[in-house]
C-alpha cells in the first residue's frame, strides 16, 4: 500500500507534494497549454529532509501520484508523463 499523500496547487507555478511529513516542489507552469510530467522534476525534498535521497521507484510512484491527481482529479486533459 502506498503510503498516504496530499497535493495542492498553491500557484500556478508549481505543485506541492506532502507524505509522511515531507514535501516536495514541482516547477509546473499551469499556464502552459501541455503539462510535461518527468524525473526531472522530482528532486528532493524541503528541509529538513533534503538529505533524504529519492529512489527511482518512489520517483515513479510520486509522478503516478502526480498524474492520477492532475487527470482524475482535477481534470486536466494535456497531461503527458514520459516514464522514462
Amino acid at each position: 500500500m502506498s503510503p498516504a499523500f496530499e497535493i495542492s496547487i498553491p500557484h500556478f507555478y508549481s505543485l506541492e507534494y506532502r507524505e509522511a511529513g515531507r514535501l516536495l516542489t514541482l516547477d509546473i507552469d499551469f499556464r502552459d497549454p501541455v503539462i510535461y510530467l518527468d524525473d526531472a522534476l522530482v528532486l528532493t525534498w524541503a528541509p529538513p529532509y533534503a538529505a533524504e535521497p529519492i529512489g527511482d521507484s518512489e520517483r515513479r510512484r510520486i509522478l503516478d501520484n502526480v498524474y492520477d491527481y492532475l487527470v482524475k482529479q482535477r481534470g486536466f486533459a494535456l497531461v503527458e508523463y514520459n516514464k522514462g
